[in-house]
């Protein structure tokens, strides 16, 4: 009860900062533009998507005359939700049900919409497109609306099965299942959409502030330090290594910066120091000041 008091504290506070509402209107914006895609491509065009509602649309297809696929989406939720409330912060619970309301809704408000794209294969293109990038803006602010995300991470920390494992295994069931329903060819532009939906929402999600992990060897760590990383208000830590060629003691400094700031990151450090050595690498999540919370990842907070 007490942990249950902790997690509405929070949740009550978020609810009071620009940054969780600037989230909720990205997120309505994605579920629409999701929803619209969903009901003006792949249905007209028989194609599914992944996930729960590539799911959905496979068990649509033999009740739709029952029952509309905005309350199918919604009745398949309840479970998941169910199974996900003993791993998840209440405020990451909360905003997923507000997302699942949302996509709902807007299922509901764009049935009977079509998207007057007659060639499919431009049709998987631009709707993996813009459903990608929409989806991977809310996702970047820590929104969600449920569905296998919640699975995924359950099997992961119950079972030690990656995430991309259960995905890929409920694609290859709903691909395989458009294949048998209808063709090869419609199975086929239903991976397309999947590949491009995919590569979309990585782009959105990470955008131009992708994340680079930095390691920088120089002689002079502390002026790289001050002129450097302070001038772009980033944090950074020493490690102690010994030179391979000249046995000398040397302080490595690493940071995580956004690709905006590699080129500035640069000239400052070409400038401090011409001769340092640098490594830079891709970094997909970072979690902590200035970057995502745990909380933001659905963790539930720590008493301390």
């Amino acid at each position: 009860m007490n942990q249950f008091k902790v997690d509405f504290k929070e949740f009550k506070q978020g609810l009071f900062t620009w940054k969780y509402w600037r989230m909720l209107a990205v997120l309505a914006l994605g579920c629409f533009t999701f929803s619209s895609v969903v009901n003006g491509i792949l249905i007209p065009h028989h194609f599914f998507a992944g996930g729960l509602t590539g799911l959905g649309l496979l068990f649509h297809d033999s009740i739709k005359e029952f029952i509309p696929f905005s309350l199918l989406y919604a009745l398949m939720n309840i479970p998941i939700f169910i199974i996900g409330y003993r791993e998840f912060s209440l405020k990451f619970i909360m905003t997923s049900l507000i997302g699942m309301g949302l996509y709902t809704g807007s299922l509901g408000l764009t049935e009977g919409i079509l998207i007057s794209i007659k060639d499919p294969m431009l049709a998987a293109i631009f709707g993996g497109v813009i459903a990608g990038f929409t989806t991977g803006f809310y996702l970047n602010l820590g929104g969600s609306v449920g569905g296998l995300d919640i699975i995924g991470t359950v099997t992961k920390k119950r079972l030690a099965i990656p995430i991309g494992t259960v995905f890929n295994m409920v694609n290859f069931v709903v691909i395989s299942s458009n294949a048998y329903l209808y063709d090869l060819e419609t199975a086929l532009y239903t991976g397309i959409f999947m590949y491009v939906f995919s590569w979309s929402m990585q782009k959105g999600q990470i955008g131009f502030s992708q994340r680079k992990s930095v390691f920088i060897i120089s002689s002079k760590p502390e002026e790289v330090a001050e002129n450097v990383l302070k001038k772009l208000d980033r944090g950074f830590t020493y490690f102690h290594a010994s030179g391979g060629y000249a046995k000398e003691e040397k302080r490595v400094i690493y940071t995580v910066i956004n690709l905006l700031e590699l080129g500035r990151l640069k000239e400052y450090l070409f400038n401090t120091d011409p001769d340092a050595f640098i490594s830079v690498q891709d970094t997909g999540d970072v979690i902590g000041k200035r970057f995502l919370t745990w909380e933001d990842e659905g963790f539930r907070k720590r008493n301390k």
